[in-house]
C-alpha cells in the first residue's frame, strides 16, 4: 500500500530538482507512480515555464528515469495553463503524454498586452485587480472559474490543477469572502461543469504545507460538493522539491474518507482507474498489474 503524485515540477521549469531526484525519492518512498508535469511552455516570456527548446530535454530526462528506476511507474506530463484563444491542453496533444493537469493561472491582460498571472504575490493580484478589473474582486473570481469551466468545458485536461487556486493569496479573507454566497455560487457553477466531464479534480496539499492556505486545493467544502456530484479524485502535493512528495497525504486521505470517498483515481500504464483509499496509502486489488 502506498501513493501516487501526478503533480510535480523539476528544474525545468521553477522546480527545486531534478527528474532523476524525484524519481530516486519515489522508488526510496515505495511509490506506486509518479507523474512529471513540468509548467508547459507558453506563447510569451516567463521565468517559471519550460522552454519550448528544453522540452527534449525533459523528455528524455523522464524516459532515462523510467529506464533507471523500473521500480516505480513514472508517467510523462505537463501541467498546462489555459487561456483562452492563446494556450492550452489540447496544444500539446503530439506530445502524446501520459498525464496533463490543466490549470488556470492568467486572468487577463494589462495595458501593456502583459498577462496577469493571480498567483504570485499579493501585490500582483492587487495591481491586476486594481487596473485589470477596477477594483471590482467579484468580477475577478468570477474571471477565474469562468477560465476554469472554459477548459473543462472545450479543453478538458486529466487532472484539474489546484481548483480554488485564487484563494492561494485571500488569508484571512483579505481579498474577497470565501463564505459569501456570491463565491459559492460560482464554485457551484464550476462543479457542475466538471460534473459533465470526465476530468478528475486533484487535492492538492502545496498550498497547506506552504502555509498559504488554511486548507488544501480545494476547501472541504468543495470537495463534499465534488463527492456529491460523483466527481473523481486524486491526491497530489505538486512538488517542486523531492522532499514534497508525499506532504500531508495522510491528513488528505483522512479528509477524503471523513467526506466518504472510498477510492481516488490512478494512471495505471495508459488508462484511469479507481484504487481503494485508506490513511496508510493505496490498495491495489491483486489481479491488477500494476
Amino acid at each position: 500500500m502506498n501513493w501516487t503524485n501526478y503533480h510535480t515540477h523539476t528544474l525545468y521549469c521553477d522546480g527545486e530538482c531534478t527528474v532523476e531526484e524525484h524519481a530516486r525519492q519515489a522508488v526510496e518512498n515505495q511509490m506506486l507512480a509518479i507523474g512529471f508535469s513540468s509548467h508547459a511552455p507558453v506563447p510569451f516570456e516567463t521565468n517559471w515555464h519550460v522552454k519550448q527548446g528544453d522540452l527534449k530535454a525533459y523528455f528524455q530526462d523522464i524516459k532515462h528515469a523510467k529506464a533507471t528506476y523500473p521500480q516505480v511507474q513514472i508517467y510523462t506530463g505537463l501541467e498546462v495553463d489555459f487561456i483562452p484563444d492563446v494556450i492550452g491542453p489540447g496544444d500539446f496533444e503530439a506530445y502524446k503524454l501520459d498525464v496533463i493537469v490543466g490549470s488556470v493561472h492568467y486572468i487577463g491582460q494589462y495595458a501593456d498586452g502583459e498577462y496577469f498571472c493571480m498567483d504570485f504575490t499579493a501585490e500582483e493580484l492587487a495591481r491586476g485587480l486594481r487596473e485589470v478589473y477596477a477594483g471590482d474582486v467579484q468580477a475577478m473570481v468570477r474571471a477565474y472559474y469562468e477560465r476554469v469551466q472554459m477548459m473543462v468545458r472545450y479543453d478538458p485536461p486529466d487532472i484539474i490543477g489546484h481548483l480554488d487556486l485564487i484563494k492561494k493569496l485571500n488569508k484571512d479573507n483579505r481579498f474577497f469572502d470565501e463564505t459569501q454566497s456570491w463565491y459559492k455560487e460560482i464554485v457551484k457553477e464550476t462543479i457542475e461543469v466538471i460534473s459533465n466531464s470526465s476530468c478528475i479534480v486533484e487535492v492538492n496539499t502545496r498550498g497547506f504545507y506552504q502555509g498559504k492556505t488554511e486548507e488544501f486545493y480545494p476547501s472541504k467544502w468543495i470537495l463534499e460538493m465534488c463527492f456529491a456530484k460523483n466527481i473523481l479524485v486524486t491526491i497530489s502535493s505538486d512538488a517542486h522539491h523531492f522532499t514534497e512528495l508525499e506532504n500531508n497525504f495522510r491528513k488528505a486521505a483522512e479528509l477524503l474518507l471523513n467526506i466518504g470517498y472510498q477510492e481516488v483515481s490512478i494512471y495505471n500504464h495508459d488508462k484511469w482507474m479507481q484504487a481503494k483509499l485508506s490513511t496508510k496509502g493505496l490498495q491495489i486489488e491483486k489481479n491488477i498489474d500494476i
